[in-house]
């Protein structure tokens, strides 16, 4: 039973950091109706900043972690001026915009990987040691990480129900042509969830890399953070945390129970199963609002 629970323990911090890049997911989804596939690069990107940030400038680690953030924010922002807002004001099929993506996405990664290397590259000790719970023993980083991350979930509910700019991308989500014609800039719109979204894969950079390590190809994970996204129903940012953690507990399971080769075979199943039964994700819907 002790094993039991020191699973579920680390399956809801990686699902927190999953639930980060999900939520990027949905959010860009519930008002463009597209996937944002650079997500990868972002995430890359948060995670060398951080760690240069530390390891090469020993800057604090809440610096380390707001300058990666920043700089990940600005990285997403330059994405949507240079790579989708061209098609988009072009209304260019949603294919294109995707494949603007990719290309966006492969040009940054590989740039990494030309410019510092394949190497991996371990984080500085931030945070050692950890609490023992009734026999189950919790690390102290994937207790911050966690926090921090539904930390900034909360942060970003807080921003999209009770700001304007909330307001404005709520009713961008239902009807952008409308939400233009009633005097919401659509750009400025683009501009805040693109750097939202920056933010989101800045976090969840940092901690997968402090978790695991630090490579050019790190962001291949983000593939769980879209699965996570779909089961919980694409375009819904509370279904999109649920999936997360329904996804990292399950998979952690998995992997302490049978076998860590099993569980991105498990994850692609669990996908597969959930549309058979619920074609719309979990909390997904069809025509109401998303967000």
């Amino acid at each position: 039973m002790t094993l039991f629970f020191q699973q579920i323990v680390s399956g809801i911090s990686i699902g927190a950091v999953y639930a980060l890049l999900a939520v990027g997911y949905a959010l860009i989804y519930s008002v463009y109706n597209f996937t944002n596939w650079a997500f990868d690069a972002f995430m890359v990107v948060g995670a060398f900043i951080g760690f240069y940030a530390l390891a090469s400038f020993h800057l604090p680690v809440w610096l380390a972690i707001l300058l990666s953030i920043v700089l990940t924010a600005a990285l997403a922002v330059l994405v949507e001026t240079g790579a989708y807002r061209p098609l988009r004001m072009r209304n260019a099929p949603r294919l294109f915009m995707m494949i603007s993506a990719m290309g966006a996405n492969l040009a940054i990664v590989n740039l990494i990987n030309l410019f510092f290397g394949g190497a991996f590259r371990k984080f500085p000790e931030i945070t050692a040691g950890t609490f023992n719970i009734a026999g189950v023993s919790i690390g102290k980083m994937d207790l911050f990480a966690g926090v921090f991350s539904f930390v900034v979930l909360g942060a970003l509910w807080f921003f999209l129900q009770r700001t304007k700019a909330g307001l404005a991308i709520r009713a961008s989500s239902l009807d952008m042509t409308t939400a233009g014609i009633m005097g919401i800039n659509n750009n400025t719109v683009a501009l805040v969830i693109f750097g939202i979204s920056g933010i989101l894969s800045g976090v969840s950079g940092i901690f997968y890399g402090i978790k695991y390590a630090v490579f050019p190809y790190l962001g291949s994970v983000t593939i769980k953070a879209m699965i996570a996204s779909i089961i919980g129903g694409l375009g819904s940012l509370p279904g999109a945390v649920v999936g997360s953690l329904l996804l990292g507990v399950l998979e952690t399971l998995v992997s302490g129970y049978i076998s860590s080769t099993y569980r991105d075979l498990f994850s692609f199943t669990l996908l597969i199963v959930i549309l058979l039964f619920f074609p719309n994700g979990l909390m997904g819907q069809r025509t109401e609002e998303k967000l």
